[in-house]
C-alpha cells in the first residue's frame, strides 16, 4: 500500500511541476475574405517576410489563430489591404470584427490595441525628411518630437487613469510609443548628412543621447527595435566613417564595383559588442540586401561567415533559400548568350522616333526596365504567359535597359539570368532624357517599369499599357 501510495506522490508531483503551455487566441469574424495573413516576429523582430501563418476560416466561418508564446510580442495581421498590428499576451484571447464598416479589436484591451492601429505613422521618406529640413537645432528637432509624443503619451495615460488598459499592456504601449520616436529622431538627425558633413555637434549630442535613454538591450522588441538597431549598428558608424574621411564617396564607388561593400558593412555591423544584438541585425541585412536581386556574389561569402559566426542561428534556414537563388545565378550566367536574344546598338540612338524607324515595321510589346529596379524584375516571372499572349497576337518583344553604361555587363547577365527573350537596347543618356520629356508617363521624370505598345507602322499605341502580370487588360488592348 505504502508502495502505491509513493507512485501516486511521484505522478502528482511530476503533474504539478511540469510547465503549462501559454497561448494566445485571436478570432477573427469577417466574410468575404478568402484568407488571413499573420506576420510574425521571429525571436523578437521581424526579419523581412521570413515567418509568415495563412489563416484560413474554419466551418463556422470564423478565422482562429493560436500561438504558444513566453512573453508579449507584436504581431501584423494582414486582412484584404488593411494592415493591423496586433500586441499578443501568454494566455491571452482577442477578438476582431467589423464594426460600421471598419475592423475594430474587442475584448481586454481592446481601446488600447484600436489606439495603437489609430497612431499616425508615416514612413520616413523624402517627403517626410522635407518636414524637418529647416530644424537645424537639438532644441527644433526635441519640440517637435516632443509635441506628437506627448499627445500620444497623455492618450495612454488617460486609458491607465480609466483602468481601461491591462498594466502589462500600457508597459508594452508605452515602449511602442518611445522607441518609435526615438527612431525618428535618429532618422531626423542622420538624414542631415545630405545636407552638410559633419552633422552639427548638438545634434549628435541628441542622437547619443537618444540611444543612451532607449537601450537596444531591452526586454521587449517594438515594432520600431530593428530599424532603430540598424542605426546604431550601421548607419551611425558609416556616417562618423565619413565625416571622419576615412571613406569617401569614391571608395565607396570601388568597393562597391569589387563587390566588397557588403562584406564592409557586414563587418561594421559585427563590431558591435553585444553578439545576440549583431546576429539579428546581420540577419536582417544579409536577407534585404539578397531580396534586391543585385546578385552579389560577396553576399555567400557574408552568408558563410554569419555561419560560422552564428552555428546555430534561428535566421539560417530563412536566409539559405535567398542565397542559393545568387549562386543559381552565377552559374547561369556563366553561360553564352541565347539566340533568342539579338541587341540594337543604342549609342547613337537619341530618341524614341530613331528607335522605331529601326524595327522593320513589326508590332512590340515594350519593356523599360533596368537591373537595378526590383519591381521590373519581379515583373519577368509572368513572361512565360505574357510571350504566348504576344506570340497569338503578332507582337514581338522589345526592352529597353536605363542602366548606365559601365553596367553594360551586369545588364547582359541579366538578360540571361531572367531568360529575356527578345530584342535589346541599352539605352544611351540622351535617349533617357528625351524619353523622360516627350515619353514617359510622368513627363520630366521616369518611372519605371514602363510598358509601352508599338504598331506596325511605327507608332506608338499607348506609353502606359498593362504590366505583365495584368495579362487580362493587356489581352484586350492586343487584340481591339
Amino acid at each position: 500500500m505504502k508502495k502505491i501510495f509513493y507512485l501516486l506522490s511521484i505522478i502528482i508531483l511530476s503533474s504539478c511541476t511540469k510547465e503549462e503551455k501559454k497561448y494566445a487566441e485571436i478570432t477573427i469574424n469577417i466574410d468575404n475574405i478568402e484568407f488571413i495573413e499573420v506576420r510574425n516576429p521571429l525571436e523578437d523582430i521581424y526579419i523581412w517576410d521570413m515567418k509568415n501563418d495563412t489563416i484560413y476560416p474554419n466551418k463556422k466561418n470564423k478565422f482562429l489563430f493560436k500561438k504558444e508564446i513566453e512573453k508579449p510580442e507584436n504581431i501584423t495581421l494582414v486582412i484584404g489591404n488593411e494592415r493591423l498590428k496586433c500586441i499578443l499576451f501568454p494566455n491571452s484571447k482577442i477578438e476582431l470584427a467589423y464594426i460600421d464598416s471598419t475592423l475594430v479589436f474587442k475584448g481586454k484591451n481592446e481601446i488600447g490595441m484600436n489606439m495603437l492601429n489609430d497612431f499616425k505613422r508615416p514612413y520616413f521618406d523624402v517627403n517626410e525628411s522635407r518636414k524637418y529640413e529647416l530644424d537645424t537645432t537639438s532644441y527644433q528637432i526635441t519640440k517637435k518630437i516632443k509635441t506628437h509624443k506627448d499627445r500620444e503619451l497623455k492618450s495612454l495615460q488617460n486609458l491607465i487613469d480609466n483602468a481601461q488598459i491591462e498594466k502589462r499592456f500600457a508597459i508594452i504601449l508605452k515602449d511602442e510609443i518611445n522607441y518609435y520616436y526615438a527612431l525618428k529622431t535618429q532618422q531626423i538627425i542622420l538624414d542631415k548628412q545630405y545636407q552638410s558633413i559633419p552633422i552639427k555637434e548638438d545634434l549628435i549630442k541628441l542622437l547619443n543621447k537618444t540611444i543612451e535613454t532607449y537601450p537596444l538591450n531591452n526586454d521587449y522588441k517594438s515594432s520600431s527595435w530593428l530599424d532603430y538597431a540598424d542605426n546604431i549598428l550601421l548607419q551611425k558608424p558609416l556616417y562618423e566613417l565619413i565625416a571622419n574621411a576615412s571613406i569617401t564617396e569614391d571608395s565607396t564607388q570601388k568597393w562597391y564595383k569589387n563587390d566588397k561593400w557588403h562584406q564592409f558593412q557586414y563587418s561594421l555591423i559585427n563590431e558591435y559588442k553585444n553578439p545576440v544584438i549583431t546576429e539579428k541585425i546581420s540577419a536582417n541585412y544579409i536577407i534585404n540586401s539578397s531580396k534586391q536581386k543585385n546578385f552579389e556574389k560577396s553576399l555567400v561569402g557574408v552568408f558563410n561567415d554569419f555561419k560560422k559566426k552564428y552555428p546555430n542561428s534561428i535566421y539560417t534556414s530563412y536566409l539559405e533559400p535567398e542565397i542559393e537563388i545568387i549562386e543559381k545565378y552565377h552559374k547561369k550566367i556563366s553561360r553564352e548568350m541565347p539566340s533568342s536574344v539579338e541587341f540594337i546598338d543604342g549609342k547613337n540612338i537619341s530618341t524614341m522616333e530613331q528607335l522605331l524607324e529601326k524595327l522593320n515595321g513589326e508590332k512590340y510589346y515594350v519593356d523599360v526596365w533596368a537591373t537595378w529596379c526590383g519591381p521590373c524584375k519581379s515583373e519577368f516571372k509572368f513572361n512565360n504567359e505574357l510571350n504566348v499572349v504576344l506570340k497569338s497576337n503578332g507582337y514581338k518583344k522589345l526592352y529597353i535597359s536605363l542602366d548606365k553604361a559601365e553596367l553594360e555587363d551586369k545588364w547582359k547577365d541579366n538578360i540571361k539570368y531572367y531568360d529575356l527573350n527578345g530584342l535589346h537596347m541599352l539605352a544611351n543618356l540622351d535617349f533617357f532624357k528625351h524619353f523622360a520629356q516627350n515619353h514617359s508617363t510622368y513627363k520630366g521624370y521616369v518611372s519605371i517599369p514602363q510598358y509601352l505598345i508599338i504598331d506596325e507602322n511605327g507608332k506608338i499605341v499607348t506609353n502606359n499599357a498593362p504590366r505583365p502580370s495584368n495579362l487580362t487588360d493587356l489581352k484586350k488592348i492586343l487584340t481591339e
